[in-house]
Order: structure tokens, then sequence, then C-alpha cells
């Protein structure tokens, strides 16, 4: 998509009562046009994030910032960089650590880190990366792996880690627990010899209580509407309604129906 498309596509939804955008990839450092994109966009909405790997952070998060970017995710699964290339396939760690420290420091705050769990690969690490995350003033979030339908069962099986006991861990060491309002996720404030870190735990989306508290709209980077992260069928084209030779009634109908579209993926825990 364009930078005017995006744009155009941001205005009408945030007449529609849309104030928070995440920009995601792929990788979104990677377009040239970034800042120019997140200059349009900034003055459009309360809320603009990106989603990043941090490769390129350390020399954009200073003009990020100025263009009016808020704040900023960063994955990190690993603090080993044996364990990082492995994951990555880059040796470019010490890049991403600068880069968080950057964002940190130029104010793209919060600043939080994605770590996903990986069974006999970085499980071990939520520790180390918990002290990270306090020695730098960013908030950690430990991610389960998604199992996602149509994919290969064996590689979920494979890597997946069950993160419930690490949530009662973090639950009974807490020193203050704070349930936000997106996805009813619990945040865990702990005291560590540093400081303070926050730590919340991301469960699978594969539950009624995840579906029936989402609210979010995806758009493709192909121009498509996406009510839903696990379903394909239910698709919404609308790149070619977003010239400006078009309505912005039209624009305004097809987020309508998106919206009307959407339904509960999972209606229980194990079935859909």
């Amino acid at each position: 998509m364009t930078l005017e498309e995006i744009e155009n596509l941001v205005r009408a939804a945030s007449k529609r009562g849309i104030r928070r955008v995440k920009l995601t990839g792929g990788e979104a450092l990677l377009r040239d046009d970034l800042l120019d994109i997140v200059k349009s966009l900034a003055p459009l909405v309360d809320d603009l994030s990106l989603t990043t790997n941090g490769s390129r952070l350390e020399e954009m998060a200073s003009e990020l910032k100025d263009a009016g970017l808020e704040r900023v995710n960063v994955s990190l699964h690993t603090l080993n960089p044996a364990t990082f290339a492995r994951i990555t396939g880059r040796d470019n760690l010490e890049a991403v650590k600068r880069g968080i420290q950057s964002a940190v420091e130029v104010g793209l705050n919060p600043v939080k880190i994605n770590m996903t769990i990986l069974k006999d690969i970085n499980e071990n690490e939520i520790n180390a990366m918990m002290d990270f995350a306090c020695r730098t003033g960013t908030i950690l979030q430990l991610i389960e792996l998604q199992y996602m339908p149509g994919e290969n069962d064996r590689t979920w099986q494979r890597y997946w880690v069950d993160l419930e006991a690490a949530e009662q861990q973090l639950e009974s060491k807490a020193s203050e627990i704070r349930k936000r309002s997106l996805h009813a996720r619990k945040q865990y404030t702990l005291l560590l010899d540093h400081g303070e870190v926050v730590v919340e735990v991301v469960r699978p989306t594969h539950n009624s209580s995840f579906c029936d508290s989402c609210t979010r709209l995806r758009m493709t980077s192909d121009g498509r509407l996406k009510p839903c992260l696990l379903r394909h069928d239910n698709l919404i084209d609308i790149r070619a309604l977003l010239g400006d030779e078009n309505p912005r009634s039209s624009v305004d109908g097809a987020l309508v129906r998106a919206v009307e579209t959407r339904e509960p993926y999972w209606r229980g825990e194990d079935s859909t």
C-alpha cells in the first residue's frame, strides 16, 4: 500500500472512532517511507505505535520519535548470542540491544520487549530477560507460542511451553498486579535487586476469552481489511476505495462491513 492509501484509511477509521494504530510487518523499519507514514498518521490518532525486530532501531529511534511515534515493541527472544543467531539467522544481538536503549532514551515509552518462549531454546532465560528489562526500564512481555490452524502441528508441539506455571510464579512474587483492559491481561510488578520490573504474560488466542474481548481490525499489506487474526475467508478488499476519487462513504462502508463480519473464532477452549 502507498503512503496515501494508508493515510486515507486511517483518516476514515479515525473518524469512525479507531484512535489507536500499530504499524507492524514483516519488518516495518525496512520501508523507505516509514517516517513519512508516521508523520502523516500521528495527527490522526491518539496512540501510534510500532512493532520491530530492532535491527535498525538504534539509527531510527530519534527520527521516529520526532515524526510522532508514541511507543515501540521490540522482538527479543534471548540475550544469548548463539541462541539469537539460531532463532533469527542473524548475528546482530548487540545492535538490537542498543536499539532498545536508544528507544528508551528518546522517549518511545513504554518500550516493550516481546519474548516468545520456546521449549529447549530460551525457556530458561526468563529471569535473565527480567533483569535486562529492569536495567533498561522496559516492560517484558512473555509470549506463549501461538497455535495457528493449518500449520504443522509437530512444530508447535516441539516448541510450545505452557506459561501457566510461570504466570503463577509471577503472581506469587508480585508486589502489584494490574489487570489491563486489553484482552484482560495482567501486568505483574516485581522487585528485583536493581529495582522494579513489569512483566506481562501473553497467552495464546485459542480461547473464547480472547475472542470475546478482541476489538482489533487488521489491514494486510496488499490492502484488505482482516477482522480476525485466524480467519482468511472474510477479508474485505478496500484498496481500490482508498483513492482520492472515491467518496469517503465507500471507505466508511467497508469499515462497517468488516466490523459487522467479526465473530469469535474460538467459541470454547478447544473448538471453533
